[in-house]
């Protein structure tokens, strides 16, 4: 009898895991707060790594590679509390400091559920903002790489080409 209650409990879990849903609100066209509550058991450490999980899946959803968190918060389960998480994220086409990777992160089914909530929504992602020269040319070379390139025959032009923000 108690094998029996304790697979039955266990197959609960189960399916209460499995039909987790994204939560998230638009506060503009590229920041967002994603949230997760734990519906039975659950740790507050449980409620963050879905909640990180949600958030890079409504980032590849919403036609973004990356992500960064500007605000988080939660709270561990009390007597008559579950655990949740929530976290304010702004989204980036480009790679920067201290951003997620979106892609590497997300959840098939919750990239799914997202984009399914954000065309029901009528978003409409902004527009991939297009290189410019300074934004292309951001790259600078260590000594190590500018003494290779003096050593390899290059040119102070082709040098400078190469490195365009070192004077």
């Amino acid at each position: 009898m108690k094998a029996r209650a304790l697979m039955l409990l266990a197959m609960f879990l189960i399916a209460q895991s499995a039909s987790a849903f994204i939560t998230f609100t638009q506060l503009s066209d590229d920041v967002f707060v994603v949230s997760h509550r734990i519906k039975v058991l659950g740790s507050r450490g449980r409620a963050m790594k879905v909640v990180y999980e949600k958030s890079a899946s409504l980032c590849v959803a919403a036609g973004f590679a990356y992500y960064e968190i500007i605000d988080q918060e939660s709270q561990a389960a009390q007597e008559n509390e579950t655990a949740n998480a929530s976290i304010r994220i702004q989204l980036f086409h480009q790679e920067g400091s201290g951003r997620v990777d979106c892609q590497a992160n997300a959840n098939p089914e919750y990239t799914q559920q997202a984009d399914a909530k954000l065309a029901k929504r009528g978003y409409v992602p902004p527009a991939e903002p297009e290189p410019t020269e300074a934004t292309e040319a951001t790259e600078t070379c260590t000594i190590e790489q500018i003494t290779a390139m003096v050593r390899a025959g290059l040119t102070d032009e082709q040098i400078k080409a190469a490195c365009p923000d070192d004077r």
